[in-house]
């Protein structure tokens, strides 16, 4: 048994929580919705909606 245990205490904020659920469920449906009315096709609105969500995320993480 290794002499370095460590123990790693991980917050999560009602922040984060929020953050998640409005980045995440919120404009990702959006943005599905909107991907699937222009492409009429589910796998192009999947990938459409993901490319969105993960582009506003990095938008944010740059900006703020």
């Amino acid at each position: 048994m290794s002499q370095n245990q460590e123990f790693r205490v991980y917050l999560i904020t009602k922040r984060d929580i929020l953050r998640f659920i409005v980045v995440e469920i919120i404009i990702g449906s959006m943005t599905y919705k909107l991907a699937l009315n222009l492409f009429h096709n589910s796998i192009l609105a999947g990938a459409g909606g993901w490319a969105c969500t993960e582009g506003l995320k990095r938008l944010v993480k740059l900006t703020g």
